[in-house]
């Protein structure tokens, strides 16, 4: 949550069987139980309501990764080329309303952030964004991952220069 967002107090009525696994969720964490519920929350509104309106399915990371490590690299190409123009898109103009570069940086930011791909960083260095994004998907997930965020970038006419790694993919826009 951004320090200027303005928190609202709220009381809600859940099962007593939810609220013990949220207690405990946050104790395993090690982070209050408001915490925790206010990351589900931001979880849902900024990707999860989106992807459920597209049909969307959850796997396990190493499940993903075995799909990955099972295909060529012209196949995984391929795949997260296809992948890229079509759900990307639908999201953010659900959310946004505009394909702009800030738009597709929020969609970047926030599939990393709460789709469960790995850890997002975001530096500007001399009117210049460096974004890092590490994950265990290994190299093929690295290659996965770049074709796709080529794609996106692609439909506002930005290329980017990566640069990629066993676990990471580096963009500099």
């Amino acid at each position: 949550m951004s320090k200027r967002e303005k928190t609202v107090t709220r009381s809600f009525r859940i099962s007593q069987s939810a609220f013990k696994a949220l207690e405990e969720d946050a104790a395993r964490r090690n982070i209050t139980l408001n915490t925790l519920v206010n990351q589900l929350f931001l979880a849902h509104t900024n990707l999860g309501r989106f992807l459920d309106k597209l049909g969307s399915l959850r796997i396990a990371r190493p499940s993903f990764t075995q799909l990955l490590n099972a295909c060529s690299d012209e196949a995984i190409i391929e795949v997260a080329r296809s992948v890229a123009l079509d759900s990307p898109r639908a999201m953010i103009l659900a959310k946004h309303g505009v394909l702009s570069l800030s738009t597709v940086l929020d969609y970047v930011r926030t599939m990393v952030t709460y789709g469960g791909f790995g850890e997002y960083s975001e530096v500007e260095n001399q009117g210049r964004f460096v974004i890092t994004l590490t994950h265990d998907l290994t190299r093929k997930g690295s290659v996965f991952i770049s074709n796709v965020l080529d794609s996106i970038f692609g439909m506002v006419n930005v290329h980017p220069k990566m640069s990629l790694s066993e676990h990471s993919v580096i963009l500099e826009i």
